[in-house]
């Protein structure tokens, strides 16, 4: 594989990764991305091209400028691209392109496995990918600080509490109750639908992903789920489609 650009523009930050065989060789995290925040990435020698997607309003400014410093070689991520995965979803245009370029880079990491791809940002995305790389559905639920911030703008009298800090089995105090339910909710409806998804599909692996994939990993090992980790999946998955449409002569 070359030297890929991935960008991915999600809710709350945007993420951009150099890809070269494979392996991320530079990292850049942004909670909104400019140009010119781009620009030193491209001092590394021998990018071929970019590929791009978004779950907000994307600027037509920043898509002709960065196709132009890819000398038109960049790839956005739509629900008409090819991809090296069959998606049996019902509404495949309103299908966010984060959740199926993290299913292509799941497919990625284990060809031929069933897998459960955990993507836990502002939102919880819970999908099912089968063995023949079929996206075959799931859940989206509210992320972990969202709940945590709805619990202080809809009450009268709780906290604001962050992810971190100890998890008894049951709170002792409000913070740690409220710390309990929601990292724990979280849990348990990621160990709940990783039971169904092997039920049904025969998923072998959870692959997860998002800004609360740290604090989530322990805990699914834990509770005994076999966990990978890939913080960079989405802008795997995205360098993925890059080169099977390159590979199968779909222009960009």
């Amino acid at each position: 594989m070359k030297k890929i650009l991935t960008v991915d523009q999600g809710n709350t930050s945007a993420k951009a990764v150099v890809w070269e065989n494979g392996i991320p060789v530079k990292t850049l995290r942004v909670e909104s991305l400019t140009i010119e925040d781009l620009l030193p990435v491209f001092e590394i020698d021998g990018i071929e091209g970019c590929a791009y997607c978004s779950v907000c309003h994307t600027d037509a400014k920043f898509i002709e400028t960065l196709r132009r410093l890819v000398d038109g070689r960049l790839l956005v991520l739509t629900p008409s691209v090819p991809l090296p995965i069959k998606v049996c979803y019902g509404s495949r245009s309103t299908l966010g392109n984060d959740r199926v370029a993290a299913a292509v880079g799941a497919h990625a990491l284990m060809p031929g496995d069933a897998a459960l791809v955990v993507d836990a940002g502002t939102a919880v995305t819970i999908d099912v990918i089968d063995r023949d790389g079929g996206f075959m559905g799931g859940n989206i639920a509210p992320g972990m600080h969202l709940r945590f911030k709805s619990l202080k703008d809809f009450t009268q009298q709780l906290p604001m509490v962050d992810e971190y800090g100890e998890l008894p089995a049951f709170g002792t105090d409000t913070e740690s109750a409220i710390r309990c339910g929601v990292v724990g909710g979280m849990v348990s409806e990621i160990v709940d639908a990783y039971a169904r998804a092997s039920s049904i599909y025969g998923c072998s692996r959870v692959v997860l992903a998002g800004s609360d994939g740290a604090v989530l990993e322990p805990l699914l090992k834990e509770r005994g789920l076999p966990v990978i980790t890939d913080p960079n999946l989405v802008g795997r998955g995205l360098a993925e489609i890059f080169e099977y449409c390159a590979f199968s002569g779909d222009s960009y």
